[in-house]
């Protein structure tokens, strides 16, 4: 049986879309998960910031009567706290916890004001470390990539 041209190219091309399929799949796989890790990153941090802006919103707008009260104060820091914990639950950023700072003013935690010196500013800081717990493609090393969020508003009592 004599073969034409035609027939010998395609029997030899049978098996080449295989082949590439192959070769590039590896290369397509690796290029997808950098941008999904990256964009994962990025929703960690703006979920971390978002929790810290909320978190010092409620403590800029405590009453300045709650300010003066060691007590009051605290239990306010504590409940800015809560509210961050709480918005930033649904991470999973890796084995460690994340931390979160509540402060008044520049570098002062928020525990009772005098008559004299109310706090201008409240700062609240989220910081957490994530790792490639999904793909396993990137490498965090040991600590992770660290995020830290911060968000500083002006309290409201001045």
């Amino acid at each position: 049986m004599i073969r034409s041209f035609r027939d010998m190219l395609t029997r030899r091309q049978s098996g080449s879309a295989a082949v590439e399929l192959a070769i590039v799949l590896p290369l397509l796989f690796i290029l997808m998960t950098v941008p999904l890790f990256f964009a994962r990153y990025f929703w960690h941090y703006t979920v971390a910031h978002k929790a810290a802006m909320d978190a010092a919103r409620y403590l800029s707008t405590v009453s300045v009567r709650e300010m003066r009260s060691a007590s009051l104060s605290a239990t306010a820091g504590q409940i800015a706290n809560g509210i961050a914990e709480e918005a930033i639950a649904d991470l999973s950023p890796g084995r460690d916890a994340p931390t979160i700072e509540v402060l008044c003013g520049p570098s002062k935690l928020c525990i009772g004001y005098n008559a004299l010196a109310m706090p201008e500013t409240i700062k609240v800081r989220v910081s957490l470390n994530m790792f490639d717990n999904v793909f396993g493609v990137v490498n965090t090393g040991f600590y992770g990539w660290p995020i830290v969020a911060e968000a500083e508003v002006r309290y409201v009592g001045r």
